[in-house]
């Protein structure tokens, strides 16, 4: 039986809390959007819009470390080593705060400049100078809430993450509704209101983690140079794509503005509010599979990895069906929401369903770039993201525009999915050279990706952990490892396996697996076993010694003795526990 059956699970768990982290990125906007529109002058809804590609940017200095940091840690993870945890999680936050302060005194003290060269109109640049100072106030809060719900979720405090985005969402849309209701306040106090909620949120999990022993923690010391370039390296395709499509919101409320006018620049400030709720369950979708590939990708499991990419694909396309669902039937009720009249209320009703459009084609976009970012392949990655938010959306906008006018603009974004998914297709081909076939053709990974020396296997009856003792053992005795220690692999695997299936699965109600690995590289054996029981740490079990009952925990303590190193961590809700020989 070598299915891993907790991918699913894994999967499963992640999705959700995945999606709502993204939507916490979204929620200012959406939230503030809801606001403007209903309340404020035409004038700040347009400018909402055009502040938009400067939230698109500092998302996506955020999302380079968050990305990267994630990456970085689930290839140690998946390799065993989980000494360097810590060290990644500090490395990130000094990053993103320094990014913070200086983004910060940037776009305070530089907002008219900034509004210019975000191409706001005369009338409205008082508005957008306005709501950038608003905005800046929370930058450094704004860039370090997406790392710190990352890394909640890798020490399964996934609920607190969960709370945390429900918070800011509701004290976003109290400070607001204080600054223009009691207070009868301005956009700059809108975008005030959405900082300081950032602000109070952020506080909060940072006190949560000073007082929890139990999750990673920030050390003092001075980072690693080769782990900040690391950090910057997996997380650079995320970036980019921040940082591109910025460039291309620029240039499309420009051309909207020659093309539609005023009306369609605020049509595409309706999609900037609501676009990131539609966006978030794609994105949540994304980061799910480049969290639990990048440990699959540490383990150099292939099966996994693959399985990995179906039930993402699956999962995706369902979600992309519930948007539409939503989207299609309520287009023009979203627009009024969001304080749209007249001409406004056809064009973004238009829009929202082009733009749903896209969602299928994003999501196998998505796959396929998690999965080479989670490789290493940044280069790559990198090379793709212009056609998908530069080129074609400029051809869509210059040459389309001619002849379909308005439209052309808005079917930018499915147009440049599929052209992305055709190119990372023929790129596929011609690193092959041949014609796709299978998966395997669309991955390429490395000859050297599934080691020969490797066993896995999912257990769930205390009967099956005799078997795989025996196999492991004649395993490693095939595989040219001395007699002695083939055996030992086989007595710690059955001692270890066996206290999980007895002890571990009696604590729940619900099905339980344990995925266990064996592996030979350099001579060494690695055990590794990954179950989806209540936590429990064998390593606190080791020097407990209880005179009256000399046989309690003599398993564990026997298998410490034995093996060169015994690590357990928790990722993801699941204990993995490393034993090397």
């Amino acid at each position: 039986m070598n299915d891993l059956n907790n991918t699913i699970e894994l999967f499963l768990k992640l999705l959700p809390i995945q999606i709502f982290v993204n939507l916490a990125s979204s929620l200012s906007r959406f939230v503030n959007g809801l606001i403007i529109g209903n309340s404020l002058s035409p004038a700040a809804m347009i400018a909402s819009g055009v502040v938009s590609p400067l939230f698109n940017i500092i998302g996506g200095i955020s999302t380079i470390v968050s990305t990267g940091a994630g990456i970085l840690c689930g290839n140690y993870m998946g390799k065993g080593d989980t000494r360097k945890v810590d060290q990644v999680f500090s490395a990130s936050m000094i990053l993103l705060g320094v990014s913070g302060i200086l983004f910060t005194v940037i776009c305070f003290f530089f907002a008219n400049p900034l509004a210019v060269l975000l191409r706001a109109e005369q009338s409205v640049i008082p508005e957008t100078v306005a709501y950038i100072r608003g905005v800046a106030l929370g930058i450094l809060p704004m860039l370090i809430l997406p790392c710190l719900m990352t890394f909640l979720q890798m020490c399964n405090r996934s609920g607190v993450s969960l709370l945390a985005t429900i918070v800011l969402a509701v004290l976003n849309a109290i400070f607001d509704l204080l600054v223009i209701r009691v207070w009868n306040g301005d956009i700059f106090g809108v975008g005030a209101a959405t900082s300081l909620s950032q602000l109070l949120v952020a506080a909060g999990l940072i006190i949560f983690f000073l007082i929890r022993k139990d999750l990673v923690s920030f050390r003092k010391e001075k980072p690693e140079k080769s782990m900040i370039v690391d950090i910057l390296k997996y997380g650079s395709p995320a970036s980019l794509a921040g940082i591109l499509y910025s460039i291309r919101n620029i240039f499309l409320n420009s051309y909207a503005s020659s093309v539609g006018g005023n009306d369609a620049v605020n049509a595409l400030a309706i999609l900037g509010s609501f676009g990131g709720f539609l966006d978030a369950f794609n994105i949540g979708v994304g980061n799910t599979l480049t969290m639990l590939a990048s440990v699959f990708i540490g383990e150099r499991d292939s099966g996994s990895l693959k399985r990995l990419m179906k039930i993402t694909a699956i999962a995706g396309l369902a979600l992309c069906l519930f948007k539409f669902l939503i989207v299609y039937p309520f287009a023009g009720n979203i627009s009024v929401l969001f304080g749209a009249h007249d001409s406004v209320i056809g064009l973004s009703k238009e829009l929202l369903i082009f733009y749903a459009w896209c969602a299928p084609f994003n999501i196998f976009t998505l796959i396929l770039i998690g999965v080479y970012q989670s490789l290493g392949r940044v280069r790559m990655c990198n090379m793709i993201y212009p056609v998908n938010c530069i080129i074609v959306p400029l051809l869509c906008c210059i040459v389309l525009t001619r002849f379909f006018g308005i439209r052309a603009i808005w079917a930018c974004y499915t147009i440049s999915e599929i052209i992305t998914l055709s190119v990372l297709c023929l790129t596929a081909v011609f690193r092959k050279k041949k014609l796709l076939i299978n998966v395997d053709d669309l991955l390429n990974l490395p000859e050297e990706f599934d080691t020969a020396n490797k066993y896995s296997i999912s257990v769930r009856k205390l009967s099956e952990v005799v078997e795989v003792s025996r196999n492991i053992e004649a395993f490693c005795k095939d595989k040219g490892i001395d007699r002695r220690r083939a055996m030992l692999a086989g007595l710690c695997m059955e001692e270890m396996a066996g206290n999980v299936v007895e002890h571990g699965f009696e604590k729940d109600r619900k099905e339980n697996t344990i995925d266990i690995f064996a592996c030979i590289e350099n001579d060494e054996v690695s055990l590794r076993l990954r179950d989806n029981c209540v936590p429990f740490d064998p390593n606190s079990r080791v020097e407990m010694f209880n005179p009256e009952d000399p046989c309690k925990n003599i398993g564990i303590r026997m298998v410490s003795k034995i093996a060169k190193e015994m690590n357990y961590h928790v990722n993801f809700g699941m204990n993995i526990l490393t034993i090397k020989l």
